[in-house]
């Protein structure tokens, strides 16, 4: 259940982020190329994240440490911009907890 609800909240978040670049490049770039820049690094992560997660559901042990990678960087990213609230913990929680269920031998 707990890859089922990862793997929608990342194809979410990639289709989001596709979508903000896809704004950004139709619109000019309004907001300069901070904006564009954003899209396209928001789209990488949730492309990486969602490799980790096929992994996980192949039970390849790269998957879940991929996808806490792809996650500790884009956490450190929301650090950086300041973009940090309540709800930024919820996915290092869920790849922690992911890769713990993946390394532990229950």
């Amino acid at each position: 259940m707990l890859l089922g609800v990862i793997t929608l909240a990342n194809l979410a978040a990639l289709g989001l982020a596709v979508a903000a670049w896809a704004d950004e490049v139709d619109h000019g770039a309004e907001l300069g190329d901070t904006a564009l820049n954003l899209a396209v690094t928001a789209t990488l992560l949730s492309t990486a994240a969602l490799v980790g997660v096929a992994g996980a559901w192949l039970r390849r042990k790269w998957g879940p440490r991929l996808y806490v990678a792809a996650q500790v960087i884009g956490f450190v990213l929301l650090l950086a911009l300041g973009g940090v609230g309540p709800l930024t913990f919820v996915p290092l929680l869920l790849a922690g907890v992911l890769w713990w269920i993946a390394e532990s031998d229950w």
